[in-house]
């Protein structure tokens, strides 16, 4: 439809015209006008001229699909950070988010990790996951916001889905939980991961699993971290468990279309962040899976069109 906002109801079309692809195209091409007229008022009585349309410039472009980019070879490398601050409770007491049930049943923890790992490890060949924890105090070290999991001081990557609980369960009776929540060391621990793949020019694009309990208390950092992050291949799925207040991790989830300013005034050039938590979806009809996930697509094809990266068929 095109409207005159001169007029005084802009509103209101001055005529519509409906055209094919090929058709605009040929406009563009040939450089010819379509003439819009208003429709006759009575019989007898010609149409008036009233302007003409004409297309400057025709551009088509093709837009790959997710699956597309899988297909070809881009593959997604699972990582996962975990809370270990005191706010969690004692581990070896059943009120702990921590607290490991010797008949099996998984805390919540165990189960963001289980629920998402399970279905990322399919798109990663060697099923490698780096894995931290934050917010606690190694054995003889002072409180560490981004340890290895595995205790390792020269390597965070562990074995498979299966690795990253082994790590996990074995951290909580290997460290003291302490504070603050920080979000900031891990989010530049991924990113320094995946701007290395990046200049390797490897054809993989970064998932890290932020599992919290509670408030961040950097959140300006996190929101520096979040900004240099959103030029590389990486995506943040952030699961809240427990009661805590939320509100401001849902600031860092940029989805009512308001992106991240860091310190210094640069904005992010694409949400990177999706946040979930886990009393929100626990009993609905959506589980935590699809909540997280919903979105990790968009930001993949995001991340490829600002790169200009295509599909390449193997």
């Amino acid at each position: 439809a095109i409207t005159n906002w001169a007029d005084a109801n802009p509103s209101r079309p001055i005529r519509k015209v409906q055209k094919s692809l090929s058709d605009l195209e040929k406009l563009q091409l040939t450089g010819q006008g379509i003439n819009l007229s208003l429709p006759t008022t009575g019989a007898g009585q010609s149409k008036v001229l009233k302007s003409q349309l004409f297309v400057d410039k025709f551009t088509e472009t093709v837009q790959h699909t997710f699956l597309e980019y899988l297909a070809s070879g881009f593959e997604l490398s699972f990582m996962v950070a975990i809370d270990f601050t005191a706010s969690n409770g004692n581990p070896r007491l059943p009120d702990s988010l921590h607290y490991i049930d010797p008949s099996g049943h998984l805390n919540a923890y165990q189960r963001a990790i289980v629920d998402v790992g399970e279905v990322l490890q399919f798109y990663d060949s060697d099923k490698r996951f780096p894995a931290w924890g934050f917010g606690a105090r190694p054995i003889d070290s002072p409180v560490s916001h981004c340890f290895n999991l595995n205790g390792s001081s020269s390597y965070s990557e562990v074995d498979g889905i299966q690795g990253i609980m082994t790590s996990y369960t074995s951290a909580l009776f290997n460290v003291s939980l302490a504070g603050p929540t920080l979000f900031g060391p891990v989010i530049n621990s991924a990113a320094m991961i995946a701007s290395q793949s990046l200049a390797q020019g490897s054809r993989r694009y970064y998932v890290l699993l932020i599992i919290t309990d509670g408030v961040i208390t950097d959140l300006q950092e996190t929101k520096d971290a979040l900004v240099s992050a959103s030029d590389l291949p990486l995506s943040i799925l952030i699961v809240g468990v427990g009661g805590a207040d939320f509100k401001e991790m849902e600031i860092l989830d940029a989805d009512r279309g308001e992106r991240l300013e860091s310190s210094s005034g640069r904005v992010a050039s694409r949400d990177i962040v999706q946040f979930v938590a886990l009393r929100d979806v626990q009993h609905g009809e959506v589980s935590v899976v699809q909540a997280l996930l919903a979105e990790l697509p968009s930001q993949f094809l995001t991340y490829m069109r600002i790169r200009n990266m295509k599909p390449v068929p193997l």
